[in-house]
C-alpha cells in the first residue's frame, strides 16, 4: 500500500480496513474535539453525564471513539468519581483469536425478529386495503341500485321527473278527449 492510500485508511494511530470505517473514525474523531472543547474546566460529574449519554446513543463505535471513552473515565477517576459509578465500553464486536481462524475481528449478525410495531405496520396495511376495497364495492353498489343517493340522485330526480310528465301527458290526452267527446255529445244538442 503506498503512503498515500495509507493515510486515507488510518485515523489517529489506528489503521482501518476500509474507507467507510476510516471515515466513520475521523467523524468520531471530530466529535471527540468538539465534546472535549464542551466540557474543558468542567467538574467530573458534568463530564460523567457527558460520558453516559455518548455511551447511551452509541455515539462512538470505533477504536478511535472507544479510546476517547477510555481517557474519559481515567479524567473521571482522577476527579474523584467511583469506578463503580462509572460503566463499562460497550463493545460491539465479537473478537475471536483462534489460529485456525482469521486474526480480524468479526461482527456476529444476529437474527432480528420482527419489532411489535413492524407487526402492527404490517397488520394495519391489510386493514386498510380491506377497507379500500370494500369502498370499492360500496360505489359499485350505490351507483348500480335504483334508489337516490348522493351519486347519483340527479339522474334518478330526471328520470323520476320526466316518468311524471309522461304520466300528466297522458292524463291531459285523455282529458281533452274527453272534453272533445262531451263538447260533440253538447254541440249536437
Amino acid at each position: 500500500m503506498d503512503k498515500e492510500k495509507e493515510e486515507l485508511y488510518k485515523v489517529n494511530g489506528f489503521m482501518f480496513g476500509s474507507l467507510e470505517d476510516a471515515e466513520m473514525a475521523r467523524e468520531e474523531l471530530n466529535a471527540a474535539r468538539y465534546i472535549e472543547k464542551k466540557i474543558e474546566n468542567k467538574s467530573p460529574e458534568t463530564v460523567l453525564a457527558i460520558y453516559k449519554a455518548a455511551i447511551e446513543k452509541r455515539m462512538f463505535r470505533t477504536p478511535v471513539g472507544y479510546s476517547y471513552l477510555h481517557e474519559l473515565q481515567k479524567r473521571m477517576t482522577a476527579g474523584g468519581i467511583s469506578k463503580d459509578n462509572i460503566s463499562g465500553i460497550p463493545l460491539f464486536q465479537i473478537f475471536n483469536n483462534k489460529k485456525d481462524e482469521e486474526k480480524a475481528p468479526r461482527v456476529i449478525k444476529v437474527k432480528k425478529n420482527k419489532e411489535p410495531w413492524e407487526k402492527k405496520n404490517a397488520v394495519l396495511t391489510w386493514i386498510n386495503i380491506l377497507l379500500v376495497i370494500l369502498v370499492i364495492i360500496m360505489f359499485a353498489i350505490s351507483m348500480s341500485g335504483s334508489r337516490p343517493t348522493v351519486l347519483n340522485y340527479r339522474r334518478t330526480i330526471e328520470n323520476e321527473y320526466s316518468s311524471w310528465k309522461q304520466e300528466l301527458d297522458e292524463r291531459e290526452r285523455v282529458i281533452s278527449a274527453k272534453e272533445r267527446e262531451l263538447n260533440m255529445a253538447y254541440g249536437n244538442d
